[in-house]
């Protein structure tokens, strides 16, 4: 019976040390929290990749063409193109000298000396230079062709008595209207001293023109009056080749 409570006793003194160990035993310690750094807001569309800019595809740039050469028209040789050629002159009389068989359209009519009809031929403008000192004013008649065409002489007629026929005097020709090149000419020319109505023809090497310019350089010293110098032609004739 005795031996019986001192077991009891020691079993109950085990439980109690047991009990006390428990209840000194600090509780685990729990992890330390790891610092998450804070969430920053950044944009979506900085965390995307950009765009590609579509880069358009180079064009060849076109190679400059050359402007053909022109070509000769097929004309006869030997017709008379000033006839249908577009007319243009450096001075005029006006609308009033007509009657009196004067106008720059004679100039290129077919027409010569048919005393039948008032048809005289071209004049300078009557009273535009009164004196010698005007003598080497230049005057001229253009004829722009129908089209590009060879060329190789131009006869002038003077008037039908010959008078106020230019002294120095040349051709130039050009195809476009701005570049003329001197192919004949003529200085000294007595026409009009002699009163000749002698036509004189300026023969040249066969060139492709569009443009032909009969240019007086010198006109014959005869003042008439209020008229002052002249220059007068009958007709102009342009031949092909």
């Amino acid at each position: 019976m005795k031996k019986n409570l001192i077991k009891l006793i020691t079993v109950l003194a085990v439980l109690a040390l047991l009990l006390s160990a428990c209840a000194q035993k600090p509780d685990d310690p729990k992890p330390a929290d790891t610092a998450q750094p804070a969430a920053t807001d950044v944009p979506a569309d900085a965390t995307e990749a950009p765009e590609a800019t579509p880069t358009e595809e180079p064009t060849d740039t076109p190679e400059p063409t050359d402007t053909p050469a022109p070509t000769a028209a097929a004309i006869e040789p030997g017709t008379n193109v000033a006839l249908t050629a577009e007319l243009e002159v450096s001075s005029s009389t006006g609308p009033g000298h007509v009657q009196w068989g004067w106008s720059y359209e004679y100039i290129n009519d077919g027409v010569k000396f048919d005393t039948s009809i008032p048809n005289l031929g071209w004049t300078t403008a009557v009273g535009l230079y009164p004196g010698p000192e005007d003598a080497e004013v230049e005057e001229w008649v253009l004829f722009e062709l129908e089209t590009y065409t060879n060329v190789n002489k131009m006869v002038v007629f003077p008037t039908i008595d010959g008078s106020c026929f230019p002294v120095d005097f040349h051709v130039e020709v050009s195809l476009d209207g701005k570049d003329f090149t001197t192919v004949a000419s003529v200085e000294g020319n007595e026409s009009a001293v002699k009163r000749s109505s002698k036509a004189i023809t300026m023969e040249f090497d066969p060139c492709l023109v569009k443009y032909v310019k009969f240019v007086i350089t010198r006109m014959y010293d005869v003042p008439s009056g209020a008229d002052g110098l002249l220059c007068q032609l009958c007709e102009i004739e342009v031949y092909s080749c």
